[in-house]
């Protein structure tokens, strides 16, 4: 049965009873008027959010505000906040409000967060979070308070697999591309025929690893060597001595910082392994990095922005915050916060006061099946399974120059 909200802007609306009944049949229909109560109806299966007027549209921001991640989420934040200025910090007359909830990047600190804001029907959404084991760890709260949650940032491939109820949506691709794109690039446009693999036992490494070998021999290569290194690990002699046996013309690092740097450092070392060409991930795009491997020549997968919007957003932020953006992470918060305040407009019903009432799975069915959304990172549209990225991988050369940001040299198709 549909569900009535009153949204005027008072509990109650109040008719006074006419002196003369001359003056009711004179005035009878502006009695009427003024004794309506701009009700609007909610038959959503999943509930609707009450926006009455002069109260703000609320999104939640779960992301990495303290500890070691703090400057990534500070920027993820950042991109969010420009988005909704760009939208003139409003939704249909009603002010934008954004809750800043931290993650720390644990699950645990996640989901504490999440609870203190557990059962508030207020909420419409929330943008994050950056860790993919964060998203897995909030999602059962995110489902149980019909909210839907649009990451920027977390790109594990489970996360969209086989949503029974679909809450899940991210902007940025997911990271099983990057690895095959970067198979592509070695195999295809490098011509290399073998390749050693080192990693690190982190999740999302592991799974980079194991999608390059694959692609890799799929294309008909040889994956010579792979090895594990432990977090901490110093003493590389047994493994570099190993995987030079191989004489790999090609080393694929499925490894985060400071491991990487220490790897490139002793891989300069070697005679044999010298000569082998370094091609990374995106954990290893970072300024930081690039100025510690500066000796060497490398190539790393990183998203492939070319839209003007792209150009004019890095130009801007370059000017405010005197550096470029570290990472893409602003470009997928800001889609994120944009493609979650257009849908939010779409769907909303808006009453005669300025009251909003939203569904909420008609805010999901939006996502899924709206028009294209015009982003920072190229043309949003999700899929039935959650995944609205609109940009693929493309490879950049770091140069002995070290000059930031690296020049993109390739995009896979």
């Amino acid at each position: 049965m549909p569900l009535a909200f009153d949204v005027s802007p008072h509990s109650k609306t109040r008719c006074k009873r006419p002196f003369h009944w001359a003056i009711l049949l004179v005035a009878l229909g502006l009695l009427l008027s003024a004794c309506r109560t701009n009700s609007l109806t909610c038959d959503d299966p999943l509930g609707c959010v009450v926006v009455r007027p002069n109260n703000p549209v609320r999104l939640g921001m779960l992301l990495p505000l303290s500890g070691e991640t703090a400057v990534w989420g500070q920027e993820l934040s950042q991109g969010i906040e420009q988005a909704v200025i760009d939208q003139d910090s409003e939704l249909l007359g009603h002010e934008i409000e954004l809750i800043p909830l931290d993650t720390a990047c644990d699950p645990a600190i996640g989901e504490q967060s999440i609870e203190a804001i557990d059962g508030d029907d207020t909420l419409l959404g929330l943008i994050g979070p950056a860790c993919s084991d964060v998203a897995q760890a909030v999602l059962p709260a995110v489902r149980r308070n019909n909210w839907v949650l649009l990451s920027p940032a977390s790109t594990v491939p489970f996360l969209t697999e086989n949503q029974t109820s679909l809450a899940f949506f991210r902007t940025v691709p997911n990271h099983l591309q990057q690895a095959t794109a970067a198979a592509h690039f070695a195999y295809e446009q490098l011509g290399v025929r073998q390749t050693a693999v080192f990693q690190d036992n982190t999740e999302y490494n592991n799974l980079l690893a194991q999608q390059f070998s694959d692609t890799f021999a799929q294309l008909g290569g040889t994956v010579s060597y792979q090895s594990t290194l432990s977090p901490g690990q110093s003493d590389l002699t047994a493994v570099l001595s190993e995987a030079a046996s191989t004489a790999p013309q090609l080393i694929y690092l499925a490894l985060f910082e400071p491991e990487a740097t220490l790897l490139v450092s002793r891989l300069a070392e070697s005679s044999t392994l010298n000569r082998a060409t370094l091609l990374g991930s995106d954990s290893l795009f970072s300024p930081t990095f690039a100025s510690k491997a500066s000796s060497t020549r490398l190539f790393v997968t990183n998203p492939a922005f070319t839209s003007e919007a792209y150009s004019a957003f890095v130009a801007d932020w370059t000017i405010r915050y005197e550096t470029p953006p570290a990472s893409p992470g602003p470009i997928y918060a800001y889609d994120a916060a944009l493609l979650l305040l257009q849908a939010i407009e779409n769907v909303a019903e808006v009453g005669q006061t300025g009251a909003l009432v939203i569904g909420r799975a008609a805010l999901r069915q939006q996502l899924t099946s709206g028009a294209p959304v015009a982003g920072l990172s190229g043309s949003l549209s999700c899929a039935s399974t959650g995944e609205c990225a609109a940009v693929g991988y493309g490879v950049y050369e770091f140069g002995t120059d070290a000059v930031w940001p690296p020049p993109l040299i390739w995009q896979f198709e």
